[in-house]
């Protein structure tokens, strides 16, 4: 097999009759992964093709070829599944399901860390897919960011890349020629467990400590564990306790903090018992508030825009007959274009009560609709939480207030400098030169745009929110919601909003009173594990 028997076209002449060969999405360690469309099927895949010096190793290629059949027989909504192997003439390539969307790394890296939903839902998705995995006898053993794909348009969280995983066997039970033995050290060493990184015995509590590295990065936008070399790294998994997490984000609800903090014990024993068990706590604390239904949060949108709509509408007729009126009392001409405006008030008005009726025709109760109201006023302090969590985001708007400061006055000293060009016409009337003119209207252009980027601030809460809050939240909103669902008939059905429950610590286990030294021979055996995992990622597993 030729150095070039992964490149586009030499992949398009080899797969050409069963798939439409279309990019390359990426490249890295362990091969290319190209999209293409299954002919027969007509459906999008994604292509992994392994690298050649991997593909020709006869023990690696046939322990990837079993791991992979091992994963093609998994089903779960939770776990990008594998299609098919393609294994001709030196090539070694298998077809999956195509994610449209990002993996967990590209998401923080473009975006920042995690919210709290956010993190819920991903520790749920990936704890699903590794019970369903553990429950079938399989270690994932590379659980990283970049193999944990989200759905751009539902969210979901998919686990990729069982090419490393490992089937348990029980104690003294042999393993299948060519799958992977205790001892080997693979995998990536910043998400690598402890007993992982000395090469002992794994199990499912091993992916759980990566899983629990995974969202340490995804709430913080770092690694909990680096090094400048792979030894140091491996030292410090096996050494060096993971500082808590709430350490990064106190803005993290407690529960939510505690379950990482207890992810990442050194020991097993002190982790969660399975991936079932971390899911359990996770719901047991109320962490994963209840979806807002899409009709409540089109209405709640609609309500905003109604009472900024109704503010500026109502200033402009203030100013308009209030000016106006002076000059020319009982002019109907005058009147008429403060008519029209409160014309297009009650017909907005109108709508919004005709939307507020289907929400209440869909069965949502006004007290439902008031509770959804307040969950999405939730998600945005909590997204402002996370904002000010962030010190890139927290410089930017340092920056930002700098700038319209200076602009605003700057645009002050230019109207100063107008006011004194001003030249007498006449009583109260004065002239200025055309260029000053053009200065007048630029200084109140910056001044303008100034004042609204200090008050569009990304840490408190904008006037629109504030008025949400005060009107809509508030007895206003209680008897708008009362009126609109008068004379309505709801669909039924069960209750949109569950009872109260109260949450539930999540208390992780003890930590030791000090943690435990590596044994002399696990750390005598880890140079050589070390030189094992380096040869292993150069030849294709970074």
């Amino acid at each position: 097999m030729t150095a070039s028997a992964d490149s586009l076209p030499d992949l398009r002449d080899r797969l050409g009759e069963r798939y439409e060969i279309l990019r390359q999405l990426g490249r890295g360690g362990m091969g290319a992964v190209y999209l293409a469309r299954e002919r027969r099927l007509d459906r999008p895949v994604a292509i992994k093709v392994l690298p050649p010096d991997l593909a020709t190793q006869p023990e690696l290629r046939e322990r990837f070829l079993r791991e992979t059949r091992t994963a093609a027989s998994f089903s779960h909504p939770n776990i990008v599944p594998v299609y098919g192997v393609e294994e001709q003439d030196g090539l070694l390539a298998f077809a999956m399901g195509y994610v449209e969307g990002e993996s967990l790394g590209a998401r923080v890296a473009r975006s920042g860390p995690l919210g709290v939903k956010e993190t819920v839902r991903l520790l749920q998705d990936v704890a699903w897919a590794l019970a369903y995995a553990h429950g079938r006898g399989v270690v994932h053993r590379d659980i990283k960011p970049d193999n944990i794909l989200l759905d751009r348009a539902t969210g979901r969280a998919l686990v990729t890349d069982f090419g490393i995983s490992r089937s348990i066997t029980a104690p003294g039970a042999a393993a299948a020629p060519g799958l992977t033995r205790v001892g080997e050290v693979v995998g990536t060493p910043e998400f690598m467990s402890p007993e992982q990184a000395s090469g002992d015995t794994v199990d499912g509590r091993s992916d759980l400590y990566s899983l629990g590295l995974v969202a340490w990065f995804a709430v913080t936008g770092q690694l909990a564990i680096s090094g400048d070399t792979t030894q140091k790294i491996l030292v410090r998994q096996l050494t060096e306790a993971v500082p808590s997490v709430a350490l990064h984000r106190p803005d993290l609800p407690a529960p939510l903090a505690e379950a990482i903090d207890r992810l990442v014990r050194k020991e097993p024993g002190d982790r969660f018992a399975s991936a079932e068990a971390l899911v359990e706590a996770l719901e047991s604390a109320q962490l994963s508030a209840p979806e807002v239904a899409l009709p409540v949060r089109l209405l709640a949108q609609d309500l905003g825009q109604l009472g900024l709509v109704a503010v500026f509408l109502l200033i402009i007729i203030t100013m308009w007959q209030g000016g106006t009126a002076q000059r020319a009392p009982g002019n109907i001409d005058i009147a008429l274009p403060g008519l029209f405006l409160l014309a297009v008030l009650w017909g907005r008005l109108a709508m919004t009560v005709g939307a507020a009726r289907r929400v209440v025709e869909a069965g949502f109760r006004p007290a439902e609709i008031l509770a959804g109201f307040g969950r999405v006023l939730s998600e945005r302090e909590e997204e402002r939480s996370r904002l000010r969590a962030l010190p890139t985001v927290v410089a930017r708007r340092r920056r930002t207030v700098i700038v319209f400061g200076s602009m605003i006055a700057m645009g002050v000293a230019m109207i100063w400098v107008v006011l004194q060009a001003r030249v007498p016409s006449g009583p109260n009337h004065f002239t200025v030169p055309r260029p000053f003119v053009v200065m007048l209207l630029s200084a109140v252009i910056m001044i303008g745009i100034s004042m609204i980027g200090l008050m569009r601030s990304p840490f408190r809460p904008g006037i629109g929110e504030r008025l949400f809050r005060v009107v809509w939240m508030g007895l206003p909103g209680r008897l708008f919601l009362r009126l609109a669902a008068r004379g309505v008939t709801t669909g039924g059905g069960a209750p949109l909003t569950p009872p109260p429950v109260r949450p539930v610590r999540v208390t992780p286990a003890a930590p030791p009173a000090a943690l435990p030294r590596a044994e002399p021979d696990r750390l005598a055996r880890l140079e050589a594990r070390v030189e094992s995992l380096e040869r292993w990622r150069e030849g294709g597993g970074g």
